[in-house]
């Protein structure tokens, strides 16, 4: 039992070691920018050494990527659930476009930051195409309540209209998130109530 107990709390001390040096990853590249949160900047700001830094993370490669997955965990990404009792596609995209909003509002300092520091953004870049996978997969699940296979096509519509250049270029001229939503929306359920129709593609 003491042994067992003893693995318990290094394994607690490791976790929690890491996720200092996580955080403290982040307030470097916040505050100075990805280029200057060296093994010796982050060991500082983290408040342990160098090796224990380099233990946990052997490259700043690794570094990089385990922030890049606190950022997510910390914005809150949305997931599936989101759909939980909801059976009509274009209530199912309306609360896509508005989770896929909230998640933006959460994260929107790091998207600023990302876009002022290019090398950030070029070791991030991992960090947005799993952010486009995971929308994609969500885009396809709103549009196939009944588990088919959604139609490509409409899924790369919904991806690129709710998937955050419009958003972004809407909120840019003063609108709020909820009015850039809406206007989403009003270009996006029409089209798909039309597909349904048969007016145009299909959406499954």
């Amino acid at each position: 039992m003491p042994r067992r107990y003893t693995l318990g709390k290094r394994a607690e001390q490791h976790a929690a070691t890491r996720a200092r040096i996580v955080a403290a990853t982040l307030d470097v590249y916040r505050r100075d920018g990805f280029g200057a949160a060296s093994t010796t900047a982050v060991a500082a700001a983290a408040d342990v050494a160098p090796a224990t830094v380099r233990n946990h993370f052997p490259t700043q490669a690794d570094l990089a990527a385990a922030a890049a997955q606190a950022v997510l965990v910390d914005s809150g990404m949305p997931d599936e659930s989101m759909f939980a009792g909801m059976d009509v596609v274009g209530a199912r995209v309306a609360q896509l476009a508005a989770e896929i909003a909230r998640f933006f509002e959460r994260s929107a300092s790091w998207w600023a930051i990302i876009q002022r520091d290019r090398a950030l953004a070029a070791a991030w870049s991992g960090l947005e195409a799993r952010y486009y996978d995971d929308l994609g997969r969500l885009a396809a699940t709103a549009l196939a309540p009944d588990g088919r296979d959604a139609d490509p096509a409409t899924v790369a519509t919904v991806v690129n209209i709710v998937g955050g250049a419009l958003y972004f270029a809407l909120r840019g001229t003063g609108l709020s998130s909820d009015d850039a939503v809406e206007l989403e929306c009003s270009l996006l359920l029409p089209w798909l109530e039309r597909g349904q129709s048969g007016s145009i593609r299909p959406i499954v």
